[in-house]
């Protein structure tokens, strides 16, 4: 019986296994901003490149197989290669709060910006022109206002730390003034039960 060549496999699993890490370390965050230019940029990145390296492997090791060469390294390299792809294609498809608890309360608006609170941490997840932001931290409630412990901003001036629970409703408060036109207001779905 002929001994497995490992360091062909190894060879071979290399380039799958360092694309599926890049794939996974981007795709698989729940923090942070999302999309873009750069985003669209990466996406075809990892298009042409994983097709690239797909169909490489893919047509070297069928060839190996018709050829009765190396026939166990192949299957076992082209068997890593399609649950990679797997692993790869549905990182994309990745849901953010996958990990999330179930939410006590959320509010939402029309365009997509949603607050969910959940055993004392928020998850906010705004969205603009071409880009989807999510926070999360820790955030405390004091009578009719939420204050979410938001540090690290770009544009903190822009950003609402805390809301003013108003009925149905949940009004931004900037670090310059309160939201008066009704289109940034949340609506409250669903309430903390006390």
């Amino acid at each position: 019986m002929k001994k497995t060549n490992y360091s062909l496999i190894l060879k071979a699993i290399f380039p799958i296994g360092i694309l599926l890490f890049f794939i996974l370390l981007s795709e698989l965050r729940t923090e942070g901003d999302f999309g873009g230019l750069i985003g669209g940029f990466k996406m075809l990145f990892f298009l042409f490149v994983g097709v690239g390296i797909f169909l490489f492997m893919s047509i070297k090791n069928i060839n190996r197989i018709k050829k009765r060469k190396n026939l166990k390294e192949s299957k076992i390299i082209l068997s890593v290669l399609l649950i990679s792809t797997l692993i790869g294609v549905s990182s994309f498809w990745f849901p953010y709060d996958f990990f999330d608890d179930e939410p006590e309360f959320i509010a939402l608006d029309e365009i997509g910006n949603r607050l969910t609170l959940a055993n004392g941490e928020y998850m906010l997840k705004t969205r603009e022109i071409e880009w989807t932001t999510i926070r999360r931290g820790k955030y405390r409630i004091n009578s009719d206002t939420i204050y979410l412990d938001i540090t690290k901003e770009r544009y903190l001036a822009k950003r609402a730390k805390r809301y003013l629970i108003q009925e149905e409703n949940l009004v931004p408060i900037y670090s310059d003034r309160i939201e008066t036109d009704t289109f940034g207001f949340l609506k409250v779905v669903r309430k903390i039960k006390n």
